[in-house]
C-alpha cells in the first residue's frame, strides 16, 4: 500500500513545489517551483531525496499534517515553529523540528507550523518526496494558471498525498550548519542587484539610497514595493516598451512608480521598463521577505555577483 501525507490544516498557502519548469518560458509557462529554491535543495539533501524531489512550501504558519508511515522529515527556509505531538512513545509533549535538521515523524504524531518566527517561507520535505504527476517535467504549482502539483491548486484541509518510496539509509544527514545559513541570509533585508543595461547611475542609485516595504498585494508571481521617498528618477512615468523575456528577480516599474519584484510564478515577458535585477545568490533572501518589511537594494557588479554564486554552490556541497 503507498503511503501517504495528510493535510490537517493548509495554513495560510501550501503547495507542492520542486524546482520548477524553466525550459517552457518561451511557450508563456512560467517557471514556478520554489521560491527557495536554497531551501528546497537542503531540506531534500537533509532526508536523503534527490534536490528536485517535490515538497511542500508552507507561507507564513498555520499548516498541519500527519503521515501514515515512519518518514524522515526536514523544513528549511522559514523559522515557522515546526512542532511533533503526539508520538506513540512520547510523553504528550510537543517535540520541536528547528529548521535545518532532519527528524523522524511517526505515524499518527501531527506535524504543526505555530506561529512565524523568521521568514517568510519554509519547504518541507519528507523522505521519499511527493509522489504527483508531472506536468511538463515538474511537480511545481502554478497557483495562478491552476497547473500542477495537486490538483493544480493550493492544498486544502484532508488532501491526502501519496508518497514516494523511501530509500534505504544509514542515519540522516547532518544538519546545515548556522554558519552556511548566515552566509546565505545573514543580512535579510539587504538583497544585492544588478543594475539593468538601460538603467542609468541615477535610477540606480535611487533604488540604493530608497528604503522599500513589501505591501500585501504581493505574492508568488511577485512582491509589489512601495518606495518610501521620492519617485524615481525618470524622465516622466516610467514608459511601457516593446516586451522582452524576464529573468528572475526582475525588478519592474510600472506606470505608478512602485517597483515589482518578480518571482517564481512571473509571467515569462514583461513591456514594463526594468531597472535591475536580482542577483541568483540573493533570490533565496528575497523569497523570504513578507508583507510589511523593510528592506534595501545594494548594487553589485557583474563579477561579485558570479563569485557569490560560486560561493553559495559551494557550500551546497559541502559535507
Amino acid at each position: 500500500m503507498t503511503a501517504t501525507l495528510t493535510i490537517v490544516r493548509a495554513g495560510i498557502l501550501t503547495t507542492v513545489q520542486d524546482l520548477g519548469r524553466p525550459r517552457w518560458g518561451a511557450f508563456g509557462v512560467p517557471p514556478s517551483g520554489a521560491m527557495d529554491a536554497f531551501a528546497a535543495r537542503a531540506a531534500n539533501r537533509l532526508v536523503g531525496n534527490a534536490p528536485g524531489a517535490a515538497c511542500l512550501e508552507l507561507t507564513g504558519a498555520g499548516a498541519a499534517l500527519t503521515v501514515d508511515e515512519a518518514r524522515l522529515i526536514a523544513a528549511a527556509g522559514a523559522d515557522l515553529d515546526g512542532q511533533i505531538t503526539g508520538d506513540a512513545d512520547g510523553d504528550g509533549a510537543a517535540r520541536s523540528l528547528p529548521p535545518w535538521q532532519p527528524a523522524l515523524l511517526a505515524p499518527g504524531a501531527t506535524l504543526r507550523f505555530a506561529h512565524r518566527r523568521g521568514g517568510a517561507r519554509a519547504v518541507l520535505a519528507i523522505a521519499g518526496g511527493l509522489r504527483v504527476d508531472a506536468v511538463l517535467g515538474s511537480a511545481a504549482t502554478d497557483v495562478t494558471n491552476h497547473l500542477g502539483g495537486w490538483q493544480g491548486r493550493p492544498l486544502r484541509a484532508g488532501d491526502r498525498l501519496p508518497l514516494g518510496p523511501a530509500a534505504p539509509a544509514s542515519g540522516p544527514a547532518r544538519a546545515i550548519s548556522a554558519d552556511t545559513v548566515a552566509a546565505v541570509y545573514g543580512d535579510p533585508f539587504r538583497i544585492r542587484f544588478l543594475p539593468a543595461p538601460g538603467a542609468t547611475p541615477a535610477l540606480a542609485a535611487w533604488l540604493v539610497e530608497t528604503p522599500f516595504t513589501v505591501t500585501p498585494q504581493s505574492n508568488r508571481a511577485g512582491f509589489r514595493l512601495r518606495a518610501e521617498g521620492g519617485a524615481p528618477p525618470l524622465d516622466g512615468p516610467p514608459a511601457e516598451r516593446l516586451s522582452e523575456p524576464i529573468a528572475p528577480g526582475t525588478i519592474q516599474l510600472p506606470p505608478d512608480g512602485q517597483p515589482i519584484l518578480l518571482m517564481a510564478d512571473r509571467q515569462t515577458i514583461g513591456g514594463y521598463a526594468v531597472a535591475g535585477h536580482v542577483i541568483a545568490a540573493d533570490l533565496p533572501r528575497a523569497a523570504q521577505l513578507w508583507p510589511g518589511d523593510r528592506f534595501h537594494f545594494a548594487a553589485v557588479a557583474p563579477a561579485e555577483a558570479r563569485r557569490l554564486l560560486r560561493q553559495q554552490a559551494a557550500l551546497e556541497r559541502a559535507p
